[in-house]
């Protein structure tokens, strides 16, 4: 995931100049800077911390001590816990892998389509203003959307180890029950949660729909576009 992102945004930032103008306000003042650099370091944080409790050392039943290292991947769990998951695949497996996949596919797809509009409009293929086909007829958008998903599928994924009771010894909540699931639970899902507040609320959707008003917001086909095309859930 890391390679792809990092990939289309390298890519995407040389073919403008060697700048992303999402960030020209940024750059010129340390405390925005650095409120953005905190930000980004607060949802990494978020999205690893269940797996970080893995790396405390706990006691089993059969007083053994576990030794777990800090890794970002749910094989974190020692092999002798994990080895006791069942065998069959689940359904939050299932569903989790589904969410993943068609996640990562409607962003990478979503941002190849951009990517490939903009690269038309700088060869005079096409005078549009703004992206209103493919994916992004469907919504505004498509690729935060399957940021998003993608996220929510991995916290599906997680979130079907951590509450059986593999993931619950590992984090050593077998004595809590019911209350240790809803945590575990909890810790899965902050990782959507979070990306969701910042897309929401922070960068994402909020600057780029600000931005797009402001040049646009008087054009009747824009507001055509804006009344039609959903903001996040495609419409199909």
């Amino acid at each position: 995931m890391s390679l792809i992102v990092g990939t289309y945004l390298f890519s995407r930032i040389t073919s403008d100049n060697g700048t992303d103008s999402r960030f020209d306000n940024i750059r010129s003042s340390p405390p925005k800077f650095l409120g953005a650099f905190f930000a980004q370091a607060t949802w990494v944080s978020l999205c690893v911390m269940p797996l970080y409790l893995f790396a405390q050392p706990r006691k089993t039943s059969a007083d053994s001590t576990i030794k777990l290292m800090p890794v970002l991947a749910l094989n974190s769990l020692p092999a002798s816990l994990f080895a006791t998951l069942p065998a069959a695949i689940s359904l939050t497996d299932i569903l989790g892998l589904l969410l993943y996949v068609g996640g990562l596919s409607f962003e990478v797809t979503a941002d190849r389509q951009k990517d490939k509009w903009v690269q038309e409009k700088k060869t005079k293929k096409h005078n549009e203003e703004f992206l209103t086909r493919g994916l992004w007829s469907k919504s505004r958008h498509p690729n935060y959307f399957g940021e998003v998903t993608l996220w929510t599928g991995i916290a599906t994924l997680a979130g079907g180890v951590l509450v059986s009771n593999v993931g619950q010894v590992g984090m050593g909540l077998a004595a809590s029950g019911l209350l240790g699931k809803i945590a575990a639970l909890g810790l899965a899902g902050v990782s959507p949660a979070f990306v969701s507040l910042l897309l929401f609320k922070v960068s994402g959707i909020p600057l780029s729909e600000g931005k797009y008003d402001k040049r646009y917001g008087e054009r009747k086909d824009y507001q055509e576009w804006k009344k039609n095309t959903p903001m996040f859930f495609p419409k199909f």
